[in-house]
C-alpha cells in the first residue's frame, strides 16, 4: 500500500489517519519559507536512539541531521480512539489532532465552504505568461477551502482537453478579477470540474472512530504552526 496527501502544520501533536498501518513515512514541509525540514521514519529504525526517525533540516549554508527516540518524532498508530471535543480540540479546517483524507473532494460547486454567490464552473486565462485568470465568482472569505495547494480540473474550451493543474497564489475572497488566480500552468480558458481544498487532510468530526495511521510528534522541523507538510507512507512486501 502507498498514500500521498497534504496537511497544515499545527505545532502540536497530530495523528495522521491513512487506514492502516504504515512501514515508512516521509513528510517534508514544503510551506516555510526560511528552512526545508523532512522527517523520515521507517520500520527497521530498531535502534532506540532513532525509533521514530531522523529530522533533516536544510538552509542556505548549513545540512543538519538528527536522530529521534521516542516520542520524538513519527510512530505507528492504530486507530480506534472516538473524537469528543477533549481529545479533538478543533475540527476547524487546516487544524485538528486527528486528520484523515477529506471527504469532500469538490469545493467549486460547495456553498458552505467554496463560492460566494454562484458555483465556482468558468475559469476564464487572462495573462498566459504569468499563468494567471479568473473564475466566474469569488471565494469565500474566512472559511474558503480553496486556494494555495488545491488541486484544479479544468475542460479547455478550445481543445476539449481536461487537464489538471495546481492553484499557486489566490487570496481568501478573490477569484473573480482578472489575474487574481495563478495556477502552476497556464490552461487556457475552459470549464472548471473539480477544485479540491488546500490541504487534501483534514479533521476528523467528533463523533467519529479513528482508523489505522501514524502519529507525529515533532513539532519543529516538518510540524510547524501553519507550514504545509507534504507526506508519503506505505508498507513493504517484506515486512517482518
Amino acid at each position: 500500500m502507498l498514500i500521498s496527501g497534504t496537511f497544515n502544520g499545527t505545532a502540536a501533536a497530530v495523528y495522521i489517519c491513512i487506514g492502516f498501518l504504515p512501514d515508512f513515512v516521509k513528510l517534508m514541509a514544503i510551506g516555510d519559507s526560511t528552512h526545508y525540514g523532512e522527517l523520515l521514519w521507517d520500520i527497521n529504525d530498531r535502534i532506540a536512539a532513532a525509533s521514530e526517525g531522523f529530522t533533516i533540516v536544510t538552509g542556505t549554508t548549513y545540512r543538519q541531521i538528527d536522530a529521534l527516540a521516542a516520542t520524538e518524532g513519527c510512530s505507528q498508530y492504530e486507530g480506534g480512539d472516538s473524537l469528543t471535543a477533549t481529545n479533538q480540540t478543533s475540527v476547524s479546517y487546516g487544524e485538528g489532532v486527528y486528520l484523515a483524507e477529506d471527504p469532500v473532494k469538490d469545493y467549486s460547486k460547495n456553498a458552505s465552504y467554496g463560492y460566494t454567490s454562484n458555483p465556482i464552473d468558468t475559469w476564464t486565462l487572462d495573462t498566459s505568461a504569468a499563468r494567471t485568470g479568473h473564475f466566474n465568482d469569488d471565494c469565500l472569505t474566512s472559511v474558503s477551502r480553496i486556494g494555495a495547494g488545491s488541486r484544479i480540473l479544468i475542460k479547455e474550451s478550445s481543445s476539449g482537453q481536461k487537464k489538471w493543474a495546481y492553484i499557486e497564489v489566490l487570496t481568501a475572497g478573490q477569484g473573480i478579477s482578472a489575474d487574481e488566480v495563478t495556477l502552476s500552468r497556464a490552461l487556457t480558458s475552459g470549464t472548471i470540474q473539480f477544485i479540491g481544498g488546500k490541504y487534501s487532510f483534514s479533521p476528523m468530526a467528533l463523533g467519529s472512530v479513528t482508523p489505522a495511521g501514524f502519529k507525529i510528534s515533532d513539532t519543529t522541523v516538518v510540524n510547524e504552526n501553519n507550514s504545509m507538510i507534504r507526506f508519503i507512507a506505505g508498507t513493504y512486501d517484506n515486512r517482518s
